[in-house]
């Protein structure tokens, strides 16, 4: 009996099933954060000001240090030509504006880049070597919190003099701290993990245990403090602007506007409300953005 073996191979058809999208950690914390509406308008609003801080050349009708002696504290619509008025000198108010946003936004990324930069090395050595090392950075974590974050800033700028890069040093001085507290936190949790024993079992360095497996899972709490940092130190370049410790004249500050306008408020009251508000909104939208990220990165969460 013969039998015939069929030597042609044939391909499997395809299927008509559809394929199932692969679904990753980031893919659930974006759809999350975009089902926010408070964290998606707070996202817009920053990104607004982060349009006029680059763009400010650009978009503002004037020069920030334009003065004009002849159009000295217009009120709003009173001159087509500066729709929001101008200052105790004559300067475009809306201008100031504008450019404003450029000093706060740079303020704030800047302190949070080096919170970030001093933050990270000790609270990694702290978290994950412990000992002495850990010890002496708990210490000094202590003693910086003890000291009112802006009251240090403000006796620090008394000694320092103003400028925009001491006011961007002294808060940055001020705002390592929550990053090296939470980063120190979250790697002495970490480093019992079993995939951390199992990394010391076969060798590995401990600087690549530290820098590929445990700063990256720990990556979603900073994420989150950066977010809330950056109003933070909004908010404190205003405070210091406010009272004359802040930027030099004639860079303009929202904070500093505000700290100007009180000899003037009680009948020229657009010189601090407009500033205030802008302030308001930036700090508002910075935390809506922080609120949306803490719910879209919790992965208990994750459906």
């Amino acid at each position: 009996m013969d039998r015939t073996a069929s030597t042609t191979w044939e391909p499997p058809l395809p299927s008509t099933r559809p394929r199932s999208r692969e679904r990753t950690l980031g893919g659930y914390a974006a759809r999350r954060f975009f089902k926010n509406r408070l964290a998606v308008l707070g996202l817009v609003v920053v990104l607004f000001f982060l349009f006029l801080a680059v763009f400010a050349p650009l978009i503002a009708p004037y020069p920030y240090d334009r003065a004009d002696f002849s159009k000295v504290l217009l009120f709003p619509f009173e001159d087509p030509a500066h729709p929001l008025g101008t200052d105790e000198v004559g300067r475009d108010f809306l201008s100031r504006l504008i450019y404003g946003a450029r000093i706060s936004m740079t303020v704030g990324l800047s302190v949070e880049a080096i919170a970030l930069l001093v933050g990270i090395p000790l609270g990694g050595i702290a978290g994950y070597w412990g000992g002495k090392p850990d010890y002496v950075i708990s210490r000094l974590i202590e003693v910086m919190t003890a000291f009112p974050g802006l009251l240090f800033a403000i006796f620090l700028m008394t000694l320092w003099g103003n400028g925009l890069l001491k006011v961007i040093l002294v808060l940055g001085l001020t705002s390592w701290i929550v990053v090296a507290r939470l980063l120190r936190g979250q790697l002495y949790a970490l480093r019992e993990k079993e995939y951390i024993e199992a990394a010391r079992c076969l060798g590995v360095p401990r600087r690549r245990i530290l820098a590929r497996h445990l700063l990256p899972n720990a990556l979603t709490p900073l994420l989150v403090a950066i977010s809330f940092g950056i109003p933070a130190a909004i908010f404190g370049e205003a405070g210091l602007s406010f009272l004359g410790l802040g930027v030099n004249d004639p860079l303009p500050s929202w904070g500093k506007m505000v700290g100007i306008s009180m000899a003037y408020v009680r009948v020229y009251w657009y010189l601090g409300l407009f500033p205030t508000v802008l302030i308001a909104l930036s700090m508002l939208g910075f935390s809506f953005v922080g609120d949306g990220l803490r719910d879209a990165l919790d992965p208990r969460l994750i459906e």
